[in-house]
């Protein structure tokens, strides 16, 4: 969650947010068997935020008076922690009392076995006792102390849990950046900079901490089931969703790291595993979730930006999982669930802050959520037998582990491992080898002499070699800068490692600062202006620029079709077919109406005039007669998706009858056809809302690897029954507006809560609304993609679509 951009000033306004909390609708349960209940409001509860229940099966909450706290507050000086007990030995929760007080920027709550409680501030692990059990806590231990800079709210110390061992588990988030010293009550100290940020471990009694995992922005919370497993819940960057569920790991790399920007876009950041020896997400959550919980079987989350709650069911995925959601509690803009805690009797109590607004207010709700009794005794999925992170054994499972495909099993493996130095590390190992040796290098945590990454950037492997930019990247080792830099010489592999390579010179050649939303197109741009790169380098730069960027005038563009290099003047059209500039359509004509052109020229720019096919359309009868087959199919195919032709009368399968749609798609089409197909602003317009190698929109998952990650029939299934397999992160909102209005669309990230929210429709149209007019959202099992794909295109149109689709190694000249 970032900082608003307006705050609440004046008690008026606090008068005004009252009346506007009594008129608003009490949340519903998606499913009548379970129930809802209000257990307490303002003034008995105000701003709550971490919650727990103690041994005695009091519920404890934290109050918060100090989260950006304005000049005319009237609450209390300080956080305290708010006691709900039982008065009269009914079973009923029904007397209030404060247990402690006099905290600032507390967090979050963890009660005890023998009594004691955690209590976890941005900047300390505390423990609470009431040692002559009056109710209120006497004795206060600090465990833990984090020395920094920084003093936002929420952006430091947060989750926290126990294991089955007594040891604890805390979360650290970004910290803005900031240098800090985590200090234990041993006086071990661990410092870092740069926004060293993850999970930490230490003793019940706060000593031999410990880092590990990294690459996160906020967990605000986290759980231990009973075997051991950690699971998270991640906040997401400004620019970078969705916040994310995480399978924690010892060693494991997340992928974030602050000093790269808050956006998230930043090249050498990954959120889902995109880089060598990061780990991807269980799966996306709502926005801003600042609770999970282990409990009945599921993973329960709190949403606080999308006004829910959620329960995540486990599937086991190789040595880690993915999840199936469920959304069990929707509310309107005012329901702001925060903490959770599961009570003795099994239900679930859960804090509401009310109001979108950071300072606190005065206002707050504790709720009850009911399960049904047959459902508290359900199972987690058992450990994978993949997953042997409490395996014993540790070189022999290392060795074998790093050549698994699965980035969990991997990353056990190279925590076991010896480091690189300690071996004879040979060019003549396997790629995975050697990564996984480098992998183990770094997690040493001392800097390894500059030969050595030398030696790794120069690897055959494309994956040592990235994990090695980023490696001197995070470090700043400028002494390296030059070696990076030479990467950029002849072809790349593939647009990432492009990028990241691009991205970590820029971050050597420059003093560290924060880099914007568009870092990339920003390195690009710079990248085309510099005539010291091939022609190869310009045309991938080309290819990966947004087609509107201000530096792409005609003139520029122009320029680029006039080049000698065929693929330069390829990626030129291309991007003018993408442009939204009315101005393209006249140059596109030009190009499609000029036989002196090279035919894969001449075919794109059809594909780009598809977008004005009404205006072009005597351009393009005449090129439907071509005697170049590529330019006349595709001519004709402009003509028929764009009503200007008859379409094409052929019988097709009923949509459920999958068996019968693999048989008829059998025969192969034209992986070079599909492409553009797949980036024609008429027909499917898949390009609208995915990427494919560096073009495309960004509302639903990039494609560029589909073919790997999914077989054909997975991918014939996936056009025609869209919804069939909905990715919780991808899951689109019904919406009704006050005005009866009814909207479907996904939502798009933006930083903080203004009161608008932003959405992207089926056709990729973007519009938003006010959150007070929303009446009434809940989840969408209908995807965003369209159903009935396949009722505008003809059977050659599929055959070519699924080609381009399953086609594993697709090549950005073709």
């Amino acid at each position: 969650m970032a900082t608003l951009e307006s705050k609440l000033i004046g008690a008026a306004l606090v008068r005004l947010v009252f009346c506007s909390v009594a008129a608003a609708a009490s949340p519903r349960v998606a499913d009548k068997q379970y129930t809802l209940e209000l257990v307490a409001s303002a003034p008995e509860i105000v701003t709550p935020v971490g919650m727990t229940f103690d041994s005695k099966g009091r519920l404890l909450v934290i109050e918060s008076h100090t989260h950006e706290r304005q000049a005319d507050y009237k609450g209390p000086p300080r956080d305290r922690v708010r006691m709900l007990a039982d008065s009269n030995g009914d079973g009923q929760l029904d007397r209030w009392s404060t247990f402690a007080e006099g905290f600032r920027h507390a967090m979050n709550l963890l009660g005890r076995e023998d009594g004691a409680v955690y209590l976890v501030e941005r900047g300390r692990l505390l423990l609470l006792r009431d040692t002559d059990d009056d109710g209120k806590a006497d004795s206060q231990d600090e465990l833990l102390r984090l020395e920094t800079e920084d003093d936002y709210p929420h952006d430091a110390l947060g989750g926290i849990d126990q294991a089955a061992d007594g040891s604890l588990i805390i979360g650290l988030g970004e910290n803005h950046g900031e240098p800090f010293r985590l200090i234990g009550a041993d006086g071990k100290v661990i410092a870092a900079t740069g926004g060293l940020d993850g999970f930490f471990r230490c003793s019940a009694d706060g000593k031999n901490v410990e880092h590990i995992a990294r690459g996160v922005w906020n967990p605000f919370s986290l759980c231990i089931l009973d075997d051991g497993r950690i699971f998270a819940v991640d906040n997401d960057p400004d620019a970078s969703p969705p916040c994310r569920l995480l399978h924690v790991i010892d060693g494991g790399d997340y992928g974030y790291l602050y000093q790269y920007g808050r956006a998230g876009t930043h090249p050498l950041q990954a959120w889902n595993g995109e880089l060598p020896g990061t780990l991807p997400m269980v799966c996306g959550t709502g926005e801003a979730p600042t609770a999970v919980v282990a409990h009945a079987g599921s993973l329960w989350v709190t949403s606080w930006g999308e006004h829910r709650i959620e329960r995540y069911r486990l599937v086991p995925r190789g040595a880690s999982y993915g999840a199936e959601r469920e959304v069990v509690v929707q509310g309107d803009a005012d329901f702001r669930p925060t903490g959770m805690a599961v009570a003795p009797d099994g239900s679930l109590y859960f804090g509401d802050w009310v109001l979108r607004d950071y300072p606190v207010h005065g206002n707050g709700r504790i709720w009850r959520l009911v399960l049904p009794t047959d459902a508290l005794t359900a199972p987690f999925p058992a450990r994978s037998k993949r997953d042997v992170s409490a395996s014993q054994d540790a070189q022999d499972f290392g060795k074998a582990a790093i050549q698994s495909d699965d980035a969990f099993e991997r990353a056990q493996g190279v925590r076991r491992l010896p480091p690189a130095r300690q071996i004879a590390f040979r060019s003549s190992m396997p790629p995975r080898l050697r990564l996984a040796f480098v992998e183990a290098e770094r997690l040493r945590g001392a800097k390894p002499p500059d030969a050595f990454l030398r030696r790794a950037l120069r690897d055959d492997s494309t994956d040592v070699r990235l994990y090695a930019v980023r490696w001197v990247a995070d470090e700043r080792i400028t002494a390296l800068r030059n070696d990076v830099a030479k990467l950029l010489d002849g072809p790349q592999p593939s647009s990432r490692y492009y990028l990241a390579v691009l991205a970590a010179v820029d971050w050597l050649d420059h003093e560290p600062s924060m880099r914007g939303t568009e870092i990339a197109d920003e390195l690009l741009v710079k990248e085309l202006s510099n005539e010291q790169r091939s022609p190869d380098a310009h045309a991938l730069a080309l290819r990966l620029l947004s087609p509107n960027d201000k530096f792409l005038s005609m003139k520029r563009l122009r320029g680029y079709l006039r080049a000698e290099h065929s693929p330069l003047r390829l990626e030129a059209v291309r991007t003018l077919a993408q442009q939204g500039d009315p101005q393209r359509f006249e140059l596109l004509a030009s190009v499609a109406g000029d036989e002196t052109q090279a035919p894969e020229l001449r075919v794109e720019a059809v594909v780009g005039l598809a977008a004005a096919a009404e205006t072009y359309r005597e351009l393009l009868e005449r090129l439907a007669g071509s005697d170049r087959p590529e330019i006349k199919n595709e001519s004709q195919r402009v003509l028929r998706l764009a009503g200007l032709r008859p379409a094409t009368d052929e019988a097709k399968p009923p949509t459920e009858d999958l068996t019968a749609w693999n048989a008829l798609l059998i025969e192969s089409g034209d992986a070079v056809a599909g492409r553009r197909l797949f980036f024609s602003p008429i027909g499917p317009r898949c390009g609208v809302c995915h990427q494919h190698e560096g073009r495309g929109g960004r509302v639903g998952p990039d494609l560029t690897n589909i073919g790997r990650s999914n077989n054909r029939e997975q991918i014939i299934a996936s056009i025609l029954q869209p919804s069939r397999e909905v990715a919780p992160h991808y899951q689109p909102w019904l919406l009704v507006t006050s005005d009866g209005k009814t909207y479907t669309g996904l939502r798009q990230p933006q930083g903080g809560d203004n009161g608008i929210e932003t959405y992207v429709d089926s056709a990729g149209n973007s519009f938003s609304l006010p959150s007070d007019t929303i009446d009434e959202r809940s989840a969408s099992d209908t995807s965003i993609m369209p159903d009935g794909l396949q009722a505008g295109l003809s059977i050659a149109d599929l055959r070519d679509l699924v080609k381009f689709l399953t086609s594993t190694h697709y090549g950005p000249s073709q």
